[in-house]
């Protein structure tokens, strides 16, 4: 695992590092959501607007082939470890994670604005991504004054970097450099969508976790 390094978005910590493509089984993974792809390019039973296959909500049908992630399992765990522990708020705390979600998007594919409510936090794996022709996620400002504030200050906009995130505040949407293996982690509300893809060649694949805090139960004596 890479360092991890933390970035203010929205007033958000969002944490990234890369996952080792070596520490676990990525061609298997990689190559079993393809298959399930080729089966159903629109498996989507969570909306009616997004156009793309992913597994949420449907990840009992015998139709479709059974994703293997337990080499990943243990990698997620020692990572998101270190993320607690970056954030300081493990103390008194433990977590519980799962895999909710996996997506493969193809051309013209994309994915509506969405929270994950039933989690306090939310990771992304992008275990096949090309930065050239894939688009990266989308975070979207959900602050109240976001949608008006292009048009009182105007001049603002041209004056801070759309490069720093520490500017994020000002902007209505951010996106981050993403390749291949980065693994991003934020609050489950910070609200997110995937735009269209361009890439002809290539299917824009993630795997999604949903992370949960609870407080430790002392043992009685």
């Amino acid at each position: 695992m890479d360092l991890i390094t933390t970035i203010p978005l929205f007033g958000f910590p969002v944490l990234s590092t890369k996952i080792n493509k070596d520490s676990y089984d990525k061609k298997s993974i990689i190559s079993t959501i393809e298959k399930n792809f080729k089966l159903n390019k629109k498996r989507n039973l969570w909306d009616k607007v997004s156009a793309l296959h992913h597994a949420y909500d449907d990840y009992s049908n015998p139709a479709y082939h059974k994703v293997n992630f337990s080499t990943l399992m243990p990698v997620y765990h020692k990572v998101l470890l270190a993320m607690f522990k970056e954030v300081m708020i493990l103390s008194g705390c433990e977590f519980k994670f799962e895999i909710v979600n996996y997506t493969c998007l193809a051309k013209s594919n994309f994915m509506a604005s969405h929270i994950h409510p039933n989690a306090d936090f939310t990771a992304v794996h992008y275990i096949q991504f090309d930065n050239k022709h894939h688009t990266s996620t989308v975070f979207e400002n959900t602050a109240p004054y976001i949608e008006y504030i292009q048009n009182l200050r105007p001049e603002l906009m041209k004056i801070l970097s759309n490069q720093h995130t520490l500017n994020s505040w000002a902007y209505k949407d951010w996106t981050f450099t993403t390749k291949e293996d980065d693994f991003y982690f934020s609050p489950a509300f910070l609200k997110h969508r995937i735009d269209p893809q361009i890439s002809k060649n290539k299917n824009r694949i993630t795997i999604v976790l949903n992370i949960k805090l609870t407080r430790k139960i002392s043992k009685k004596k």
